[in-house]
């Protein structure tokens, strides 16, 4: 019984250390050519003459650290999933339905979007009020996050 007490502790931190080694930050540095060639070519296009500072890869996607504070994440096919603007900036328009654009410009005058996240069927959409919002894949308004 007390040998047993004895490995019990060890098996215990073998255990748990596997589990937190499992779950370790995946990330992984890569150059900028490593990027999917669409997603070059929306930085190319959206953030033209900005510096990248790194991009991460995980298994799921890539993640681009812009020198303007600016991030933008891909997904291994190169899609843009997420675009989030430093603190009261706002994502730069036409790589999203331009009806979103239109309903905040009249229901949220003055207000703009800080991050724009494509979900499932859409877009999700945090003003820079702090609002978040969601729309349908054409745009179309759906609602709001009452949390």
């Amino acid at each position: 019984m007390k040998k047993l007490y004895r490995i019990l502790p060890m098996l215990l931190v073998a255990v748990l250390s596997i589990a937190l080694w499992s779950c370790s930050d995946d990330d992984e540095p890569v150059p900028v050519t490593k990027l999917p060639s669409s997603a070059q070519t929306f930085l190319n296009t959206y953030f033209d003459n900005v510096d990248i500072i790194s991009v991460t890869k995980d298994k799921d996607d890539y993640e681009v650290l812009l020198s303007n504070g600016y991030s933008v994440e891909f997904n291994t096919s190169g899609e843009w999933t997420d675009v989030d603007a430093p603190v009261g900036k706002t994502v730069p328009a036409g790589f999203y339905p331009a009806a979103i654009d239109t309903y905040i410009s009249s229901a949220y005058s003055g207000s703009g979007i800080n991050e724009i996240s494509r979900i499932d069927r859409g877009y999700e959409v945090e003003l820079l009020n702090g609002t978040d919002l969601y729309f349908s894949a054409d745009g179309t308004y759906i609602g709001i996050d009452r949390d």
